[in-house]
C-alpha cells in the first residue's frame, strides 16, 4: 500500500485504494455506507470490520480493528455534533438564576 497522505488514516487509505464501489460489492452493502465511514458519521458494524480485515489481508495490508475504529474517533470527533449529542451542562440552582420580569406593554 502506498504511503498515507498527511491527515489520512490507514483505514481511509485502504478504503480509497481498494475502491469504494468494489468494497461495497464485496461486503454486500451500499456504497453510501462506506462514504459515511470515510467521513466519520458512522463506523462499520463489527461483522463488516472483521470482513474489512480479511479483505485487507488478501491485499497484504495489516489493518487492525483498532485502526478501523480509530478512524471514526479521529474523523468523527471533528464533525459537527447536533445539540442533542452534546454533553449536558448542569444548570445553576434556581435561587442563583436571574429572574426576568416582563413589564406590561402600554
Amino acid at each position: 500500500m502506498p504511503r498515507k497522505p498527511e491527515g489520512q488514516t490507514k483505514f481511509d487509505c485502504f478504503v480509497r485504494d481498494f475502491g469504494v464501489e468494489e468494497l461495497a460489492r464485496r461486503l454486500g452493502i451500499h456504497s453510501s455506507a462506506i462514504w459515511h465511514w470515510i467521513d466519520g458519521s458512522t463506523s462499520p458494524h463489527p461483522s463488516n470490520a472483521i470482513k474489512l480485515q480479511t479483505l485487507a489481508k488478501e491485499r497484504s495490508v495489516d489493518l487492525s480493528l483498532e485502526e478501523i475504529y480509530q478512524h471514526f474517533r479521529d474523523v468523527g470527533s471533528k464533525r459537527y455534533r447536533p445539540r442533542s449529542l452534546k454533553p449536558k451542562l448542569p444548570r445553576a440552582p434556581k435561587n442563583l438564576r436571574s429572574t426576568i420580569t416582563a413589564s406590561p406593554i402600554r
